[in-house]
């Protein structure tokens, strides 16, 4: 080989290997990322644990959200987060802490559902790069699959998203299959907050999960939401709410000043026993929308649906804590 070649060839060899660095678009812009650089991640949103222990990532830090669970684990996930010895720091509060960010010394932050602004992107994008929401939706209105194939891009985990995503759409696919009488049936779920009824668009995590049971929200909800994720409402107006099922995300004393209301026990579902009391797991794995969260309430989820829109009040539509 002559000379020239010979110390080109060197040279070529010599050079380090090019980064895989791949460009995710998300809700605030443009990150890149290696995702085989990824070792110590960081989530500073609500729910991003969850995706990470479902594609079998353990975080360094993560972000309680409520519910006091150790290591702001829910009971859907822990076994999952186990699985992957997962014992990451918990920042508590209801806003993103920078510093407690920055402290984690991270490589990569998920801020996929996180009460996150421009200022704050900016600030977390100069500790490393940072993943937004998803960004062809409104925020808070991802859907959870699109959340998790975001996040296992940034991860190198495609492949196990699909798996994921596979495994719970057969099982939605099973329970729809056995029920047929869910499908074209009115139903929503709703909170009761300080006297008013809360309601919640089609986009809402557990409003979107019951559509894929064939359980649709009214079309006047997202008019009356506007340009935010829920409306309010006084007991005047039950009628609403007076749907095929409807799905309480309240704990047991705010049930019990619900039914005592007069308004509430003349709506047909009253009456027919169409309203579902979910227990205080079952109202945080609705408010998760995670992967995990959804697979540990589908079959619940189902025998309620079941009780709830049968219209006979002697079957209970409840589940015990």
């Amino acid at each position: 080989m002559p000379r020239a070649l010979l110390l080109a060839a060197f040279a070529v060899l010599a050079q380090p290997a090019l980064a895989k660095e791949i460009t995710l678009h998300h809700a605030f812009g443009e990150t890149r990322v290696d995702p085989d650089k990824v070792k110590r991640i960081v989530s500073v949103g609500y729910h991003e644990q969850d995706f990470l222990y479902a594609l079998g990532i353990a975080p360094v830090g993560v972000h309680d959200w409520f519910g006091e669970h150790p290591f702001a684990t829910g009971p859907w996930a822990e076994e999952a987060r186990q699985a992957v010895g997962a014992t990451p720091d918990v920042q508590k509060g209801f806003e993103i802490d920078v510093e407690w960010a920055w402290g984690m010394e991270p490589d990569l932050i998920l801020a996929t559902y996180a009460p996150m602004d421009p200022q704050t992107y900016a600030q977390l994008s100069e500790i490393a790069p940072v993943v937004g929401p998803p960004a062809e939706f409104p925020l808070w209105g991802a859907p959870w699959d699109a959340e998790l194939r975001l996040i296992a891009q940034a991860t190198g985990r495609e492949a196990k998203a699909e798996e994921v995503i596979d495994r719970i759409g057969a099982k939605i696919g099973a329970a729809v299959a056995a029920h047929p009488q869910f499908r074209g049936l009115s139903g929503t779920a709703a909170y009761f907050n300080n006297g008013q009824i809360v309601g919640y668009r089609s986009l809402d995590g557990a409003n979107r999960l019951l559509t894929s049971f064939g359980v649709q929200t009214p079309p006047e909800f997202d008019k009356l939401v506007g340009d935010t994720d829920r409306f309010q409402v006084s007991p005047e107006r039950f009628d609403l709410f007076d749907l095929d099922v409807i799905l309480w995300l309240v704990e047991a004393p705010t049930r019990q000043a619900i039914e005592a209301l007069p308004a509430w026990r003349n709506t047909r579902a009253a009456r027919e026993g169409r309203a579902i009391w979910a227990s205080p797991d079952m109202m945080g794995a609705m408010a998760f929308q995670s992967p995990l969260s959804i697979e540990w309430a589908l079959e619940p989820l189902t025998r309620l649906l079941a009780a709830a829109s049968d219209g006979d009040p002697a079957t209970p539509a409840e589940q015990t804590p």
